[in-house]
């Protein structure tokens, strides 16, 4: 770290009383510093990155659950955040071509609770469900109006019956997320849910379209985006493909919140995202907007511009490592799939659409990724932190090389805003457990059983 940015860390943390936690001291010594390099390197304020450091101590790192220091294995709850079930993921939100725009920081975690997996929570969501009301205590903006219709209409209700689901073998994994972030008009938080039913899993068939709209209309009986949304849905044959699996929901007062549905899409060719961001041709597009989207996927893809339309991205990993493998068991499409989502809030006659692919999945290695996608920032103007984003992958990576694989990059998300900007989002991976060293556990585990035998 540079001098500024170590100042910051130093002095919260030469303040901080020594944690008597453990679990606490892990997380913090790890997270910390890469929320503190992030927004330096985002040039934020020095004040911000005090704010947003003792934030993260005293609100965040109590609730990312055990430490996997001393033990080379995944954590014990499975969380489909982290390449390797480590519970947090970070984005940066690039700059515009605005001569004062910076990028956002952000990140998502899953809080794990005493109890996750286990008869008395066993879809871990009480950890969440506390946070979420120690902010609302702290922060007068924070609304849970939304949070609380979701958990109520998304979810069973008892308990017993989804521990004795695990009890017969389900496998249970993330259910619902939260995430904090710091922009310019201040402190914000959203949640977001992954539907489990009794008698299905947290999959994308979760739950049907049926049930998604019984849900809404309890909210919002005449909505005129959800209505455009389902018609495509229903009607359309590249919609008729995609399948809701997440919600998010910004924790403010209902009528200024986003609603966004999450889907997966199976197409992965360009004509196919060229359908769903416009719904079918139902929702005004430019084209030269709709061809920089083409031009970024595949700078981030590593394929050539005259790569046909008509043909899906090359898929160029399964998973990267056999635990990330592993930890999406219950969802793999979310590896390979591209993702969309719809944002139907209250008020909107059409949806805004928002693009994601999964890079783990598709491309290079995180090396010639970051090059690829720097390169396409800096014909437009827009790379002036290039080199700071750099050094963020550099740091939350810093077990191994950038071009020794892949797994630093999540995903790369777009939205194409009404001005024809593309807002354009990196999700990065902490790597909390490092992959190589699940595999070498992995193959003394194996080892250890043939011995025996």
């Amino acid at each position: 770290m540079n001098g500024k940015k170590s100042s910051v860390w130093d002095a919260v943390s030469r303040w901080l009383p020594p944690s008597e936690d453990q679990n606490v001291e892990y997380w913090w010594k790890l997270t910390g510093p890469h929320v503190a390099h992030m927004m330096h390197a985002a040039g934020y304020p020095v004040e911000a990155q005090y704010d947003a450091l003792l934030f993260h101590y005293h609100y965040i790192v109590p609730y990312l659950g055990p430490s996997p220091s001393g033990r080379n294995g995944p954590p014990a709850w499975n969380c489909l955040l982290g390449n390797e079930g480590s519970p947090l993921e970070y984005s940066w939100k690039w700059n515009t071509s605005a001569a004062d725009s910076r990028p956002d920081v952000r990140y998502c975690i899953e809080a794990i609770g005493k109890y996750a997996g286990r008869p008395r929570d066993p879809l871990n969501q009480d950890a969440s469900i506390e946070l979420l009301y120690r902010l609302k205590d702290a922060v007068p903006t924070v609304d849970l109006t939304w949070t609380n219709h979701f958990l109520a209409t998304l979810f069973d209700h008892d308990r017993g019956k989804y521990a004795d689901e695990a009890a017969r073998g389900d496998r249970f994994s993330s259910t619902i997320f939260v995430a904090p972030e710091w922009l310019d008009k201040g402190f914000s938080v959203k949640t977001y849910f992954l539907p489990r039913r009794l008698g299905t899993s947290v999959s994308a068939k979760g739950l049907t379209l049926a049930q998604w709209e019984e849900s809404f209309a309890q909210i919002d009986p005449g909505n005129k985006a959800r209505e455009a949304l389902f018609e495509y849905l229903t009607n359309d044959p590249e919609g008729q493909q995609l399948t809701p699996f997440m919600l998010a929901v910004d924790n403010v007062e209902p009528s200024k919140s986003r609603l966004k549905l999450y889907f997966l899409g199976p197409r992965n060719s360009f004509a196919s995202v060229r359908s769903i961001m416009t719904l079918g041709g139902k929702k005004p597009v430019d084209e030269a907007h709709l061809q920089e989207l083409r031009s970024l996927i595949c700078a981030v893809s590593g394929i050539d511009e005259a790569h046909p339309e008509d043909q899906d991205t090359p898929f160029t990993a399964a998973h990267y490592t056999d635990g990330t493998k592993d930890n999406f068991g219950q969802l793999p499409e979310v590896l390979h799939n591209y993702v969309y989502y719809f944002d139907i809030a209250p008020g909107r006659s059409l949806p805004d659409v928002k693009f994601y692919t999964p890079v783990r999945g598709y491309g290079p290695d995180d090396a010639a990724l970051a090059e690829g996608l720097m390169g396409w920032m800096e014909k437009r103007g827009r790379g002036q932190y290039n080199a700071e984003y750099l050094g963020v992958l550099k740091q939350l990576n810093r077990h191994r090389q950038l071009h020794d694989g892949k797994g630093a990059h999540i995903f790369i998300s777009c939205l194409i805003t009404k001005d024809g900007e593309l807002d354009i989002t990196s999700y990065l991976g902490a790597e909390a457990v490092d992959p190589s060293k699940t595999a070498q556990a992995r193959q003394r585990k194996t080892r250890r059983r043939s011995d025996s035998r």
